[in-house]
């Protein structure tokens, strides 16, 4: 019984989740997020993103406000 419940239960899984995005990266719990800093007077951010590998790829400083 406890098998077939799991069987149902991957399936179910299987149906919400797509295959690629099932699997989660080694390395973070997250694969993109912004990234703040205070530059100067100056308060900025951009968005980064963490592949498989472990490589972090971030866009250009974007200025948001003042700190």
């Amino acid at each position: 019984m406890r098998q077939a419940l799991h069987s149902v239960s991957d399936r179910m899984l299987g149906l919400f989740l797509p295959k690629a995005r099932a699997g989660a990266c080694a390395c973070f719990p997250s694969d993109s997020h912004y990234e703040y800093r205070c530059a100067g007077f100056t308060y900025q951010r951009r968005w980064c993103r963490y592949s498989c590998t472990c490589n972090k790829t971030c866009d250009a400083w974007v200025t948001i406000g003042n700190c």
